[in-house]
């Protein structure tokens, strides 16, 4: 099988349950990995999906079948189907100088050392920028601050663009 084929992945959101329905079949059938990525905007989806697995588990799924799915923290995901998951968090470190650690790690160093002095320094105050947002995400939103996630993808982003 090609492994560019056996991912299939949607972002759920106003009509992408039934994109959905027809990976999460096919991938039943035929063995490949789905990974649903927001389930929190769609709650009632994630129960008939539940069914879907209990009829995919009563007839059978291919060997290889695998359900991936991603959220934000919410209270809307069924219990059923947090029972039946394993379970992974991805939360930022605790302190600003692991914060600072940590955004670095994602750059590679051959990626770093090529560019040139300034590029570097305002590189460095993204990276500073970044900590500092991640940081006061848990303080939550003071007077007139507005509570912004400037993730991950984000400080990648806005590197391409420097």
């Amino acid at each position: 099988m090609d492994p560019a084929k056996q991912l299939y992945q949607v972002a759920l959101g106003q009509g992408q349950d039934v994109v959905a329905n027809a990976f999460l079949d096919m991938g039943h059938k035929e063995g490949q990995w789905v990974m649903l990525q927001n389930v929190h905007l769609m709650p009632h989806f994630l129960y008939s999906m539940l069914k879907r697995m209990d009829g995919y588990a009563a007839e059978g799924s291919h060997m290889t079948f695998r359900v991936f799915l991603t959220s934000d923290p919410t209270n809307s995901i069924p219990i059923e189907l947090l029972q039946r998951s394993i379970k992974l968090t991805n939360e930022p470190p605790a302190g600003f100088k692991a914060n600072m650690s940590r955004a670095f790690v994602s750059f590679k160093k051959e990626e770093f050392d090529e560019k040139e002095a300034k590029i570097k320094t305002i590189l460095f105050g993204l990276v500073y920028f970044h900590t500092v947002m991640s940081e006061r995400k848990k303080f939550g939103p003071k007077g007139f601050n507005m509570v912004y996630p400037f993730s991950e993808g984000d400080l990648r982003c806005s590197s391409i663009i420097l």
